[in-house]
């Protein structure tokens, strides 16, 4: 509505400026008309007094010019009249009514018994413009009369006035299509704010997957952009958010189950021994379960707190220029004893290219693998760890000759707290956190860890890190 009432203020006063000088500019057209038809009547008259020698305009002449202009007035536009040296009409195109009048007392006719050209305009009683002019009638520098021409033309009242209905109608029809594009108008431009605001509170009552088709100006569809950026935004988030305590109701799950086994042996074994009369040798039995499942604990708590450290851990990595192939065979070195207890051998085979890394994180990861893989191999047999390069990675593969692992096993064994069986069960000590310190770790180094059973039996797991250049 208010854009409507401005289009209609600003036609209005339009129409009004337009019309004005339309008036202005008939006026000017018409006083110039006018005054030519008064300076020919005034030469024509000065040429008739001047060739009478009589210095003045006689009662003839004036007789003459009355007759001559009542016959040619009806065909004229103009009224013309001669006034005499008083101002008075000698002769009026109008007819002898017109005759006898005065003048004088008017601006222009006493202007030019002064000798001055003049014009003046007045509205008429149908409210239509009047414009007079006078010019004065000169013989021997003396003024015997004046030439006196007038008509009239319209003007924004009368126009009004003539042809108001049409103006009403036309105004009318104005407004209405007026009304109409605006309403149109107003929808399109809306609607994509409409869009947005029914996807923002959608949005609000928790359909995070609502999205806006950027449309309309190019602000509306900048603000479409920013709402559909910050809707990804808050998805993923929320996603990982959930994921996030998902992983924390499985951990407190997982914790408190692992937890629960060797608190259980050693209540029951404390509970036993302050019950009395136990054999010297249950005693020792029992206080040995309390040592046993104790150092359990202990090694629970040092997994969990290695794998939060990792996995929490916001600061940058010790990195350096870390050589495979020496870090493997440190690892193999270092676990040498338990290698050699369980009957098994260790082999490192090819070369890989070097890495950018932590040096124990990595060392931790070979021998996580390499004591995993000889828990898995039956005395006599075999851990191989093979080393070479693949596309743009440092691969090291660790190869067992156990029983192999399923595609099941395969897809779990490097979350907390599980165990395939048989390697890892309770029995061996494992707490099922072994392999999710490897993962961890890899990931830390923007690498890959997966595991498959091998042909022929047995299990190979495949690390991949990102190479880096020959120094050469």
């Amino acid at each position: 509505m208010a854009f409507l009432m401005v289009a209609l203020g600003a036609a209005a006063g339009l129409s009004a400026y337009f019309l004005t000088e339309l008036e202005s500019y008939g006026l000017r057209k018409l006083e110039e008309r006018l005054h030519s038809e008064s300076l020919v009547l005034a030469a024509m008259i000065a040429g008739q007094v001047s060739a009478s020698g009589t210095g003045e305009l006689s009662s003839a002449q004036a007789s003459a010019l009355a007759a001559e202009l009542a016959a040619t007035g009806p065909l004229m536009a103009s009224r013309i009249r001669v006034l005499d040296a008083n101002g008075q009409a000698v002769a009026d195109s109008t007819g002898p009514d017109g005759v006898g009048v005065g003048y004088a007392g008017t601006p222009e006719v006493t202007s030019a018994l002064q000798g001055r050209y003049d014009a003046g305009s007045r509205i008429g009683d149908g409210g239509r413009v009047a414009l007079y002019v006078a010019n004065p009638i000169v013989v021997d520098e003396q003024i015997v009369g004046v030439a006196y021409t007038s008509a009239t033309t319209f003007s924004v009242r009368t126009l009004l006035r003539d042809y108001r209905e049409r103006l009403l109608a036309v105004l009318a029809i104005f407004a209405l299509a007026t009304l109409v594009l605006t309403e149109i108008l107003a929808r399109w431009l809306s609607a994509p704010l409409r869009e947005l605001a029914r996807a923002a509170a959608a949005f609000a009552s928790g359909d995070h997957s609502v999205r806006v088709r950027p449309r309309g100006s190019s602000e509306v569809q900048a603000v479409a952009d920013a709402f559909n950026a910050m809707a990804d935004e808050v998805q993923t988030a929320l996603a990982e958010l959930k994921e996030e305590e998902n992983r924390k109701s499985r951990f407190v799950s997982d914790v408190s189950h692992e937890l629960r086994t060797p608190l259980t042996a050693i209540r029951g074994a404390a509970e036993t021994l302050l019950d009395g009369d136990v054999p010297e040798e249950d005693a020792r039995q029992f206080l040995s379960t309390v040592v046993r499942e104790s150092e359990r604990l202990g090694r629970l708590a040092n997994d969990l707190i290695a794998l939060q450290r990792i996995e929490g851990a916001t600061g940058e990595l010790p990195i350096s220029r870390v050589d495979l192939l020496a870090t493997a065979r440190l690892a193999i070195a270092g676990l040498a004893p338990l290698t050699d207890g369980r009957g098994v051998s260790v082999t490192v085979e090819g070369t890989a290219p070097a890495v950018l890394g932590d040096a124990d994180r990595l060392h931790q990861v070979f021998a996580n693998l390499i004591d995993n893989a000889s828990r898995m191999t039956a005395e006599g047999g075999t851990v191989t760890v093979s080393l070479s390069a693949e596309d743009g990675f440092a691969v090291a593969r660790v190869l067992d000759e156990g029983p192999g692992i399923s595609e099941a096993d395969a897809a779990r064994v490097f979350d907390r707290f599980y165990r395939a069986q048989p390697s890892r069960d309770r029995g061996t000590g494992g707490a099922g956190l072994g392999l999710a310190i490897v993962a961890a770790i890899v990931r830390s180094h923007a690498g890959t860890i997966t595991a498959t059973a091998r042909e022929g039996g047995g299990s190979v797991f495949t690390l991949k890190l990102p190479a880096l250049p020959d120094e050469n």
